[in-house]
């Protein structure tokens, strides 16, 4: 059973949330821990915490991480992100205690009794600090998988908000990248409300989340009908289906905007060209449900 540590931007786009709810369901992964990235940090703090209390995991540590990207001293932007709303007024966290809380997380993950994978699937700001301040900390991480990536084509929302980051961390880890070519299938509006159950507690969680979502995510055109984005449940469950994904390694380059190109001189890391939907959406649908997965 892989022992799984998420780092995450929850509460912007939905399928963080949805990747939460999809690994502390999961019978095969044993959540050890969940730290938050990107500007609101306390926010994204308090879904995780309320997330996991509802699902019945109180005990997981959940720790805040870097506000700001590497290199910078302030925040991109301090909006209070989509489904964000849904948290009480809390103080906002300062971009000067990034350090410390990055060391934290570290305290926290080198505690483990274990070694675990660590899954990334926002900004790669804590990873690469983690790496800059603590890089003792990569003896407890068994593996590294990302949802970040886009080959040959416009930067992806991971990479772009930090690309200093994702240079450095592609360069020291040479990790698993699960990009936009394997993990952009989605479940429509219906499919999504059928499958959860408004009277669990998690469920009724991740459906204000997602109402939340479809009310104030500005980016969708027709935001009643916005699907369920799956990006990062996809990639976090390439750890318990790897034969659902094309895997691939590959060296590529990360540039000033955070655009991928393959090329003979880049980093070599480990690709996912591409995912099999078919097996996958059972499979989510399954944990949405809180069902056993097929």
């Amino acid at each position: 059973m892989p022992r799984v540590w998420i780092d995450t931007d929850i509460g912007d786009d939905i399928d963080d949330a949805v990747a939460l709810l999809c690994a502390a369901r999961h019978p095969g992964i044993d959540l050890v821990g969940v730290s938050t990235v990107w500007t609101r940090v306390e926010t994204r703090d308090w879904l995780v915490r309320e997330m996991l209390q509802r699902v019945g995991l109180p005990e997981v540590p959940v720790l805040p991480g870097a506000m700001t990207p590497v290199g910078q001293l302030q925040p991109v932007d301090e909006t209070i992100p989509s489904y964000g709303r849904l948290a009480p007024e809390l103080p906002p966290s300062e971009p000067i205690g990034d350090e410390a809380r990055i060391d934290a997380i570290a305290e926290a993950m080198l505690a483990l009794p274990h070694p675990f994978h660590f899954v990334p699937i926002g900004p790669l700001s804590n990873v690469a600090q983690l790496l800059e301040r603590h890089p003792e900390v990569t003896s407890k991480w068994e593996g590294v998988t990302c949802m970040a990536g886009r080959l040959e084509g416009a930067a992806e929302y991971n990479v772009k908000c930090d690309s200093a980051a994702a240079r450095l961390v592609l360069h020291r880890l040479s990790p698993r990248l699960v990009g936009l070519e394997a993990c952009s299938d989605t479940l429509t509006r219906q499919e999504a409300e059928d499958a959860l159950d408004p009277s669990d507690p998690a469920s009724a969680f991740l459906l204000d989340c997602y109402r939340h979502y479809r009310e104030h995510a500005t980016w969708h055109e027709r935001r009643d009908t916005a699907p369920l984005t799956l990006f990062d449940p996809i990639a976090m469950l390439s750890l318990v289906q790897p034969k659902a994904f094309k895997f691939r390694a590959i060296q590529v380059l990360v540039d000033s905007e955070g655009a991928m190109r393959i090329t003979d001189d880049g980093t070599g890391v480990v690709y996912a060209l591409s995912s099999d939907w078919d097996t996958l959406k059972p499979l989510v649908t399954a944990l949405l449900r809180g069902e056993s997965p097929p």
